[in-house]
């Protein structure tokens, strides 16, 4: 049964976009040094993301919005150009209204009361940046530059998703309708920490958000 999206493309439940904020300060697990000289001056955009070259059903009323296109649930994310493999966890929203990450730093975690990838709408994906021990699953991921491929799978399909945005965002000027919403074509997010370490309110200053567009749907 395909899933019914939270967000629509005319406007946000702000009470969730509330609660999706507090996620903004999770997932960051000790403070390293190199993860913020790391993801310092990062960031590009593409001024017109991947066209979309999947193939589309006879257009409906409306061509762009009114598609419908069928998601899937992730069990696996590949990122080449950074050797990522890892499996991926579904998973919510804890009871303090933060967006659930993984308890280890090799998996990586689907918000799966949001979108499916290869649904029109940004799906989003969350990994650590380190751990107590040292680097965790997303350490590199600021080393990703335009073009870069993204793979996500399930027992029977794999989308593949270029990356065209990557920013460094503070924390307190994130805007979580735009990482999280409606989007007339298929996007991907991937999110970790980055910046310095904030011992006041034990997470990183910033989060590294790199965007990514659907180009083939196998």
């Amino acid at each position: 049964m395909e899933q019914v999206p939270l967000f629509g493309k005319d406007g946000f439940n702000k009470q969730l976009m509330a609660l999706l904020l507090l996620f903004l300060l999770a997932g960051c697990q000790q403070p390293v040094d190199e993860v913020s000289i790391r993801s310092e001056n990062v960031g590009f955009t593409l001024d017109e993301p991947a066209a979309v070259t999947i193939q589309q059903p006879a257009p409906l009323s409306n061509p762009i919005n009114g598609l419908k296109r069928t998601g899937i649930q992730p069990d696996t994310l590949k990122i080449p150009a950074i050797d990522v493999e890892a499996q991926v966890q579904h998973l919510g929203m804890t009871k303090t209204g933060e967006m659930a990450v993984p308890d280890n730093i090799e998996d990586v975690s689907w918000f799966s009361p949001g979108y499916q990838p290869g649904q029109n709408g940004r799906a989003v994906i969350a990994g650590h940046v380190d751990g107590v021990e040292g680097p965790a699953i997303f350490w590199d991921l600021s080393e990703l530059q335009l073009g870069d491929e993204v793979l996500v799978q399930d027992e029977d399909r794999t989308l593949t998703f270029k990356v065209h945005t990557m920013e460094s965002v503070p924390l307190d000027l994130a805007d979580v309708s735009a990482v999280f919403g409606y989007t007339s074509s298929p996007e991907l997010v991937l999110i970790t920490c980055s910046g310095t370490y904030d011992f006041d309110r034990g997470t990183r200053e910033e989060r590294l958000i790199v965007y990514a567009s659907l180009i083939e749907n196998e």
